[in-house]
């Protein structure tokens, strides 16, 4: 079952699912085999890799199955700290709850590398955010799982459910928005620009776990183990995936990366040195990727695709495409598109 696709999520979410369709009635082994899955496998497997397409296609029987758009809710009623392996049990074992936020944050990948998540910090708010990477489909109801989840394991260190102040949520507004609010207990707001859960800042900094310091650096050690051996944890990987997102916003600079990262330029510079990688050639192959993805999935014109990949206009986007491909990106688009 391990994949080498570059887009996975970790194994062991399949067995939440799959425990959420029985509690709901449904037999899972006949879902699971439609997408190619094996349940005994997974359950002796529960660190390997299943390819992201796999894992919506997954969400989406498990949705017409059960017939409730909520079910990511109940998924996240079956998901235990195990299910984030390593990095479940060190946000248990961290000093404070704004430390394993951090730490959820800082190791991301290990649960799914099809997304960017970052923290946004304001004077008195904490902002969980999760961007799917663009090109990249993401089931509505693996976000609702993945917050879920995060609202469980901190509820188990705070008793106090007012430290979720808002949640935005990028999905349509379901018809029965009850199980949302109900979960979450504070203002939702549907069809917006990215996912996040805003938290009380105070709160956070203030609710001590007590952990066991010893054993928190023995989970963070499994779980950079485990990265460094999916290539997740390499500084040129976290650049790849920050420039998925930023790219379509604007052409990013290695200074506008490295401040995501917290580190200075010259530290990335070095970085990506010592991994014998440059910004320019990680910039040029996600550009590579995007325009693909662009000239054979989308209708934009050749003109507003080089405006998004960052090139100052449609001739310098063309040039480089033909360097790259052999061909224009219109020629491109007629064979492939």
């Amino acid at each position: 079952m391990m994949t080498d696709l570059k887009y996975t999520t970790l194994a062991a979410w399949t067995l939440a699912i799959s425990r959420a369709l029985e509690v709901s009635g449904v037999d899972p082994e006949p879902i699971l085999k439609c997408v190619g899955l094996d349940l005994n496998e997974i359950e002796n497997s529960p660190e390997d890799r299943i390819s992201i397409e796999l894992m919506t296609r997954l969400w989406r029987l498990s949705e017409e199955a059960t017939g409730n758009p909520a079910f990511g809710f109940e998924v996240a009623k079956q998901a235990q700290p195990m299910h984030f392996r390593a990095l479940g049990l060190l946000f248990l074992t961290c000093d404070s709850l704004a430390q394993a936020i951090q730490k959820l944050a800082d190791y991301y990948v290990l649960v799914s590398n099809s997304v960017l998540l970052k923290l946004e910090r304001k004077p008195d708010q904490l902002g969980f955010i999760i961007e799917p990477l663009k090109g990249i489909h993401i089931s509505e109801l693996a976000i609702d799982a993945f917050f879920a989840t995060v609202l469980q394991l901190t509820k188990q260190v705070v008793s106090d459910r007012e430290f979720i102040l808002k949640v935005d949520l990028q999905r349509s507004k379901p018809e029965d928005i009850v199980p949302w609010k109900d979960l979450f207990g504070c203002e939702i707001s549907f069809k917006e620009s990215t996912n996040c859960l805003w938290m009380d800042r105070t709160v956070l900094e203030n609710t001590l776990i007590l952990g066991d310091k010893e054993l928190a650096a023995q989970n963070e050690a499994v779980v950079k183990n485990y990265l460094g051996t999916m290539n997740a944890l390499s500084w040129s990987e976290r650049v790849k995936h920050i420039l998925h997102s930023l790219l379509l916003s604007g052409e990013p600079s290695l200074a506008s990366i490295a401040d995501v990262l917290n580190l200075s330029e010259r530290t990335l510079s070095r970085y990506l040195k010592e991994e014998g990688v440059s910004f320019r050639s990680l910039l040029q192959e996600k550009q590579k990727e995007l325009a693909h993805y662009f000239l054979v999935q989308t209708n934009n014109t050749v003109n507003d695709i080089a405006l998004k990949l960052g090139f100052s206009d449609s001739s310098n986007f063309n040039r480089a495409f033909q360097r790259w491909n052999g061909c224009s990106p219109t020629d491109y688009r007629n064979k492939y598109g």
